[in-house]
């Protein structure tokens, strides 16, 4: 009696072998497909708002505190989400006859994005030093966002912000430092 044990050694080798390529290869397929640029894309934004979240930044060296301007868009969801567009913001003081500080952000350049979404808040925090006469607390300041995405759409808000702080240091703080 003869006993075959080498053509079954060989099929159960070869049924393991391919099990290891398959498994190496499904272990390490990627987790994200290709971005569909063939599709309308459902979630750009429909809604834009300058947060109650905005605030006086800290002071700079010279100090001088930057207003730290959040601007939250929301998909059709309600959502937040990024914008691509141009964002105007423009800072003035009602009824003065100043000019206004006037700051334009390119959305669809990703340097701009990266430097200016947070991702904690789902905002834009964009901070504008403003150079105005007057920025004592209790002032009064007028933010305003307009927005034209690549999409067309155009949204506008509008805050108005009052200083609880000065946004420049006193003369006598300013003397001191020599």
């Amino acid at each position: 009696m003869t006993y075959r044990t080498i053509p079954r050694l060989k099929t159960t080798g070869l049924f393991t072998a391919l099990t290891i390529l398959v498994s190496i290869g499904v272990g390490c397929a990627p987790n994200r497909a290709p971005a569909r640029t063939d599709l309308r894309w459902p979630w750009w934004p429909n809604v834009m708002e300058i947060t109650k979240i905005t605030r006086v930044g800290r002071p700079d060296a010279m100090g001088i505190r930057p207003i730290e301007l959040r601007v939250l868009f929301e998909d059709p969801n309600g959502d937040p989400s990024k914008a691509t567009g141009e964002l105007r913001i423009r800072i003035q003081r009602p009824n003065e006859p100043e000019d206004p500080v006037d700051v334009v952000l390119d959305l669809s350049d990703p340097d701009i994005q990266n430097t200016y979404f947070e991702r904690v808040t789902g905002c834009y925090r964009i901070p504008i030093r403003v150079d105005l006469p007057g920025l004592v607390a209790g002032r009064m300041l007028r933010l305003e966002a307009d927005y034209r995405g690549l999409d067309g759409t155009v949204l506008k808000d509008r805050l108005d912000f009052v200083l609880d702080v000065p946004l420049q240091s006193d003369s006598e703080s300013d003397s001191s430092r020599g």
